[in-house]
């Protein structure tokens, strides 16, 4: 696997009506990536941008999605009518030596499709935590896209990972006594604390309940799993007051807790959906985290905060979470001995998505499919292509890949489901492969996949 970051050339965003006339050019660039660049080069991208874009619409009702020239490969996004996002990543490009004429070889060594999801991933982000680019005044939107982006690729870790390839949620499966005590606490205090609507409920890196639609909660997922969460569990490790506040639970957000009136003023504010909800509108996030188990809500921004309404909230959720959470804590304990004898068995890789709830479930307990020294782009590239291509499986369908280096990548659908499994076996033919598929199948899904009789 290769590292996005390092391929990146430039990523930019710009809207051509905001400068229609000659020389105004620059103020059609809303961001741009490196900041080093010159502004001369700067226009000259989004320049050849504007008139690929302009030239394909005389072909296509549909936007224009990616350029490719001998050293660059363009993906454009546009999320919402005149405003674009452009990745621009580096191809590996050599000249054969012995060639009388000078043949090229050049192989992009990113996925589209994950350069394309990674455009579709920040933009989602943005409009999450800014708005979208339309509500947004010219005068203004050049600050916020500075002050969202900049920290955004310099924190984003970006790998041609199956993990990127397929964005889903980790769910974590409960019994249902442990299941309905969590659904007890979110409606009991959703009775007590009717303002504060509960969005989310994450042990460790897993969903247990979620109160979004379910794109924004993947965002937010994403936002608690790879930004918030990893920070908070770092000071936690760290120790000192925070570690002992944790242990009877605070409010994480804003960073330093909630204490007093001034700390209100701080609370970020979101544009989501919750379940009830017909369109985006704007909360307040306020998010609440004992032990391992973090605790999401939404307030709405018309309501006036008071300090002793969150002082009573503390206090009422810190006792009941703690209990949940280790009620969990041991649950989780021995679901992953199970997991850990389950997985000595075998030494076949799969990875489980469904597209309907965005349930995502791999080999590897951190979310990555394995690690990178094991496996090859090639393969990777080919998993993509089969969960890019949503018509080649059909709704329900099977195939099975040989590469020249000994891997075999099996892919199936059934029902917006998709698993796929990789087995790198020199010496096996196709029913030893499929007879394994069906092996990891009946062991790893457990009848969450259906596989047919």
């Amino acid at each position: 696997m290769l590292d996005i970051k390092a391929n990146i050339n430039s990523f930019f965003i710009f809207n051509s009506s905001f400068g229609p006339r000659e020389g105004d050019e620059a103020k059609r660039i809303l961001f741009f990536h490196p900041n080093q660049v010159s502004i001369d080069s700067r226009k000259n991208q989004v320049g050849l941008c504007e008139a690929v874009v302009k030239f394909m619409s005389t072909f296509s009702s549909e936007p224009c999605e990616a350029l490719q020239t001998q050293i660059k490969r363009y993906i454009f996004y546009q999320p919402e009518k005149g405003y674009w996002m452009v990745l621009v990543v580096r191809i590996p490009y050599t000249t054969k030596a012995l060639s009388a004429i000078g043949e090229s070889q050049s192989e992009c060594p990113v996925e589209p499709s994950v350069m394309h999801d990674l455009l579709k991933s920040a933009y989602k982000m943005f409009k999450m935590f800014m708005g979208p680019f339309k509500n947004i005044p010219q005068e203004d939107i050049y600050t916020k896209c500075d002050h969202f982006f900049t920290p955004y690729l310099m924190s984003k870790g970006f790998t041609n990972d199956v993990s990127d390839v397929i964005r889903g949620i980790n769910y974590l499966p409960l019994d249902k006594n442990s299941f309905f005590k969590v659904v007890c606490f979110i409606d009991l205090l959703e009775v007590n604390y009717p303002i504060f609507k509960c969005a989310t409920f994450v042990y460790n890196e897993q969903l247990i309940w979620n109160g979004l639609s379910s794109d924004d909660m993947l965002t937010l997922y994403q936002y608690l799993v790879q930004t918030l969460l990893p920070k908070q569990v770092e000071k936690e490790i760290q120790g000192g007051a925070v570690a002992a506040a944790q242990r009877h639970g605070r409010f994480i957000s804003p960073t330093e807790g909630i204490r007093c009136k001034e700390d209100l003023l701080k609370l970020t504010k979101v544009y989501i959906m919750r379940e009830d909800d017909t369109e985006a509108k704007q909360y307040y996030l306020v998010i609440y985290r004992t032990l391992s188990a973090t605790v999401c809500f939404t307030v709405d921004v018309s309501v006036n905060l008071e300090l002793e309404m969150f002082k009573s909230l503390d206090a009422f959720i810190s006792p009941q979470l703690s209990a949940i959470a280790s009620t969990i804590s041991e649950q989780c304990a021995i679901f992953a001995v199970q997991t850990a004898q389950v997985a000595a068995t075998t030494d076949s890789k799969f990875v489980y998505f469904n597209r309907l709830n965005l349930a995502y479930k791999s080999s590897s307990p951190l979310s990555k499919l394995i690690p990178s020294t094991t496996i090859k782009p090639e393969v990777l590239s080919i998993i993509a292509g089969i969960h890019t291509d949503k018509q080649s499986l059909g709704s329900y369908g099977e195939i099975i890949i040989k590469t020249p280096d000994e891997y075999w990548i099996t892919g199936k659908t059934s029902n917006e489901r998709e698993f796929y499994v990789i087995i790198q076996e020199k010496n096996a033919n196709l029913k030893d492969i499929s007879d394994e598929v069906r092996r990891v199948c009946e062991t790893q899904m457990k009848g969450i996949f259906f596989y047919p009789a």
